[in-house]
């Protein structure tokens, strides 16, 4: 009911003022009434008090006329009842709120006075005596009416002040009701809703609509409840975001520092490679990739994922210091996080540069270390041999001149022969480890090597090679050459051959071939006791390398020598 008297869409303030003026304009109205009612009152005692008065003075005109007063005497009791009958006549016909009834009684006792009047002035004066007592009881009855019209006024007067009071207490409770019911009430609502946007509880709602401050206050927290919410969501989607970003960033760089340690201290390989493409590809979401790593001290390392079902590519890089070693290609869609890929190709790339380095710096000291053993072996060995080869050619011709054995002399050629074969083995061997491979590989090695031996036969000599550079170490350069050197030799020595063909390669099931086959007279069938002894160590060296050795007949003419192993054991 109250909030249907004031409109919701009213002002605050308009309605604080409303009741505050209403109220001060009843109390000002009450003042006024009281004012007025107060003026009132006094006129209506003393026109009472007059109008009592006119009944002793006629009493007092009657009691002179009874005892024979002069007429002067008599005369002024008559002014002064003429003066008292003006008084109330002053105040009952010029007051607005005199009846009608009661003027037209103060008339009649006015002209009912003129009539006693006419009498006191006539001869017969002592007539007023006997009229007295009516005259006096028509002033009783106006001046009764007059008392009960003054009473009346005062209730009435009393009535609308209590009216008034009614009214302003009225406007009182009103005025608090509303302001209970569109302010106190709905400001708690807001209070209640503050708090719960300070708790974080954006989900507010007010049972109230109004068009003035408060509703407008409520709307606003409202819309700023919401827009609260939506920020405080916004905003836990990108620190739920951003958490996700730091923790994928701290996971990369943790990859990127724990693959780093790994490839500093442990060889690069296909199988490691394999892990660490595993955890790029989780990293970044890659559903497809495809490796290239060359330059390898191994082979040429190929991995890949997945299909790019002909999707747009990107090729990453792996170089370092101007020098390529292959390329990582993702899908472009994919490649969201290329400061990650390109830091992983680079630790590929220096890892690799590294092990190259360390290859390098292998192959020095390997030259080094021939080179030593080599100055050591001809200052000393060869020197020695030499001695020896000169002795030996003294002991025959001394033996020349003397009477031997047969057998004695069996056993001097049998040492000039084995004499001969241990410098011609010593001298291959300084040649070899003279063979420079600082810049040279396996297939430029034996290309030289094959190159000195081509000037000691008349036979053809083919070189085939198909392996991969820098597919083996450097202390397995020097056994493969040795066994091709020693296979070759032999095939020159004791083959009689017209071809002699190299192939390095590998078969369909990817294991390493080093065959070495001539067109010559074939494996005897008991081999001579020197040509023996290069074949145990042609096996030796083979057991070296992890490699498996044969030597046997072709099937058509010639001899073959098959040096076989796998690529997992090419480290051996």
């Amino acid at each position: 009911m109250i909030k249907n008297i004031i409109p919701s869409h009213q002002s605050i303030i308009i309605l604080i003022g409303r009741g505050m003026f209403s109220i001060l304009a009843l109390a000002s109205l009450l003042t006024f009434i009281s004012l007025v009612a107060l003026s009132l009152s006094l006129s209506d005692a003393a026109s009472i008090n007059k109008a009592g008065a006119l009944r002793m003075q006629s009493y007092q005109i009657a009691y002179n006329l009874s005892i024979d007063e002069t007429e002067v005497k008599r005369q002024v009791h008559i002014d002064i009842f003429n003066q008292s009958l003006a008084h109330v006549k002053n105040n009952i016909v010029d007051n607005w709120d005199i009846t009608t009834k009661l003027k037209q009684e103060f008339m009649a006792v006015e002209t009912q006075w003129q009539e006693q009047s006419d009498i006191l002035h006539s001869d017969n004066p002592e007539q007023f005596l006997s009229n007295v007592d009516e005259f006096v009881l028509r002033i009783d009855s106006f001046v009764q009416n007059l008392q009960n019209h003054s009473e009346y006024k005062v209730k009435i007067i009393t009535l609308i002040k209590g009216l008034g009071i009614g009214l302003i207490f009225a406007v009182c409770i009103i005025t608090i009701r509303l302001m209970q019911v569109q302010v106190l009430k709905p400001l708690q609502q807001i209070f209640t809703a503050s708090n719960q946007i300070r708790r974080g509880e954006f989900d507010v709602a007010f049972d109230f609509v109004y068009e003035n401050e408060i509703g407008s206050l409520a709307s606003n927290i409202s819309h700023m409840a919401n827009d609260l919410n939506k920020l405080y969501s916004t905003l836990e989607q990108q620190v739920d975001a951003k958490t996700k970003q730091l923790k994928e960033a701290k996971d990369k760089i943790n990859f990127l520092y724990t693959t780093s340690q790994k490839l500093h201290v442990t060889h690069l390989n296909a199988d490691m490679l394999e892990q660490t493409l595993q955890s790029v590809s989780e990293l970044n979401g890659l559903s497809f990739y495809n490796l290239v790593l060359t330059g390898s001290e191994v082979e040429t390392i190929y991995l890949n994922a997945g299909s790019d079902h002909g999707e747009q590519t990107i090729d990453l890089r792996l170089e370092l210091e101007e020098q390529s070693f292959g390329t990582l290609t993702v899908l472009q869609r994919e490649a969201t996080d290329q400061d990650h890929l390109s830091s992983y190709c680079r630790i590929i790339s220096r890892a690799q540069h590294r092990s190259q380095s360390n290859l390098e710096a292998q192959r020095s000291l390997l030259m080094e270390e021939r080179a030593v053993i080599a100055r050591e072996l001809h200052d000393s060995l060869a020197q020695a041999l030499s001695y020896l080869k000169i002795q030996v050619a003294l002991l025959k011709r001394h033996l020349k001149n003397q009477e031997i054995t047969p057998a004695t002399n069996d056993i001097v050629d049998e040492i000039d022969t084995n004499l001969k074969l241990s410098y011609t083995q010593l001298r291959e061997l300084l040649n070899t480890f003279r063979l420079t491979l600082d810049d040279a590989n396996l297939s430029e090695a034996i290309s030289i090597m094959l190159a000195q031996l081509r000037q000691r036969t008349t036979s053809i000599i083919h070189l085939r090679y198909e392996l991969e550079e820098r597919l083996f170490k450097p202390n397995q350069h020097i056994h493969i050459l040795q066994i091709i050197r020693e296979a070759v030799l032999n095939s020159i020595k004791h083959a009689e051959s017209d071809e002699i063909i190299i192939d390095c390669g590998t078969n369909k099931n990817g294991t390493i071939e080093v065959s070495i086959s001539d067109n010559g007279n074939g494996i005897p069938a008991n081999p001579v006791k020197s040509n023996h002894y290069g074949l145990n160590i042609m096996g030796e060296r083979a057991s070296k390398l992890g490699a498996k050795l044969e030597i046997k007949n072709n099937k058509t003419k010639g001899t073959l020598v098959l040096l076989t192993f796998d690529r997992e054991n090419k480290h051996a």
